[in-house]
């Protein structure tokens, strides 16, 4: 059994023996529907070998923000229901199984904490949405690095983008932020 097991190991194919998909040099791979690791498509595609690959693009889910945070059937404008609960749940899911973990979007949920806390100081809504583009910024910079998956990027955009626009809509994506951060599962 052991010669078996040892020729198994050998053989070019072989990943490890668990679920944990690895490149060809060994690594995990942290991103689905991609065969090699961030440090490989990094140098591949330093040598031009990359022409013609494309990962697969991040995407929300159909109805995801149709429409914006807010309810305007009426005259006051409240916040949709489907910001707190439906899109909270359905994007931490996704969140979680691109691999995504708690602690980093804790630690990005403190930082747009920490933008709120500047605005709510000086009642300057440009000097918060200066603080919306550096978090832009920083989860770009972290995605690169291969801490966070694509997906929390584009979901950063979308919702910043709707952000940006005035103090109540800077409002509401801290709430969806905070609901999303309440139904992320370590499970």
């Amino acid at each position: 059994m052991g010669d078996l097991q040892s020729q198994l190991e050998k053989h070019p194919s072989y990943k490890g023996g668990g679920s944990v998909k690895k490149c060809a040099c060994g690594r995990e791979i942290n991103r689905p529907g991609t065969d090699i690791c961030g440090v490989c498509f990094k140098k591949k595609q330093e040598q031009g070998a990359t022409q013609g690959y494309s990962a697969p693009q991040p995407k929300l889910r159909d109805g995801y923000l149709s429409g914006g945070y807010f309810d305007t059937k009426n005259e006051k404008n409240y916040i949709k229901e489907d910001v707190f609960i439906k899109w909270a749940k359905e994007v931490s899911v996704d969140l979680k199984q691109q691999g995504l973990t708690s602690a980093a979007i804790r630690r990005f949920f403190s930082k747009l904490r920490a933008v709120e806390y500047k605005f709510k100081m000086n009642h300057d809504f440009d000097s918060a949405r200066e603080g919306l583009f550096a978090f832009v910024r920083d989860v770009s910079y972290t995605e690169n690095r291969s801490v966070t998956p694509a997906l929390f990027s584009k979901f950063i955009e979308v919702n910043i983008a709707e952000a940006k626009k005035d103090a109540d809509h800077f409002r509401a994506f801290i709430e969806h932020f905070q609901s999303v951060v309440a139904y992320f599962k370590d499970k």
